[in-house]
């Protein structure tokens, strides 16, 4: 992919803003706001291409001349963030067909990502650090704060190998709460900066058919679909969980989900899997 950036007139039409989403949520841990959003689940989807080569060129060079944070993670992954509401209003036509209502939205959050790894089990809710430290701008009380995250746009933008076939899993499981990674049964250390879940049997899961029983949290994980698709991971990391959507990754093809939804992605069948891929994460809120 070749892209020529900060053109005369991507400078002259760049607008920087608002970066902070979290001074729009509410405490999710609010046992009122957990009902709230366990009623208002919603499956994931993936949809066919949607987006042309140009437009995916298009995002590619903004995350490189618009964006106006970029960090990493010690297993590699590059994070590239700032102004993804820019991208929403040039394809605001597109996503709002694929995720009616995101015009409500007050903001729109999110990042790029290139990583050289599969994404492990977690959700992307938000940060709860990040929301703890705007309190100390614009307190919990302010009506501002009536919002929580909603639901969540990925659009994968390359992958190389491009003639590998990867996957991404979406579980009916949401863990209503702020970002976490999950590792049920390990002690392991993770390349996140998300809380980490050694033991489901310690958090509540909600799935569309509403809160799941302590009991169900241990079941063990469908070993057929643990063999073909996430391999890669120690299986007693995915007790309590069923596969809701299995969709390809494919550039160009998006996906959209709960903000509170567990997901995981793959490197690919055993025999032949990508090096390096790219996609954006698009994240939208609800009023409660």
């Amino acid at each position: 992919m070749f892209v020529k950036i900060n053109s005369q007139e991507d400078i002259k039409s760049h607008k920087n803003y608002r970066k902070d989403i979290t001074e729009f949520l509410t405490d999710i841990k609010r046992p009122e706001v957990i009902s709230n959003v366990a009623e208002n689940i919603q499956p994931a989807q993936a949809f066919e291409e949607m987006f042309t080569q140009e437009e995916t060129e298009w995002m590619y060079g903004f995350a490189f001349s618009r964006c106006s944070h970029v960090r990493h993670n010690p297993n590699g992954t590059i994070f590239i963030f700032g102004n993804m509401e820019g991208i929403y209003k040039k394809y605001k036509q597109k996503i709002d067909q694929i995720l009616p209502g995101a015009d409500k939205s007050p903001i729109v959050g999110g990042n790029f990502f290139i990583t050289p790894d599969q994404y492990g089990l977690h959700n992307d809710s938000m940060r709860q650090k990040d929301w703890e430290e705007g309190l100390s701008w614009l307190p919990i009380d302010d009506p501002q704060r009536s919002y929580v995250a909603w639901r969540n746009v990925i659009i994968p933008i390359f992958v190389t190998r491009p003639d590998v076939t990867s996957h991404a899993v979406f579980f009916k499981q949401r863990h209503i709460d702020w970002s976490h990674v999950y590792n049920h049964g390990n002690k392991m250390t993770s390349a996140t900066t998300y809380e980490i879940v050694d033991d489901h049997s310690k958090i509540d899961f909600y799935t569309p058919e509403g809160k799941q029983s302590g009991q169900d949290n241990l079941k063990p994980y469908d070993k057929a679909h643990y063999e073909e698709y996430l391999y890669y991971t120690p299986y007693e990391r995915l007790a309590g969980l069923e596969p809701e959507l299995t969709c390809e990754w494919k550039p160009r093809c998006p996906i959209v989900f709960d903000a509170f939804q567990l997901h995981a992605t793959n490197k690919g069948f055993k025999d032949k899997q990508w090096t390096l891929k790219m996609g954006l994460l698009l994240c939208f809120l609800r009023k409660v």
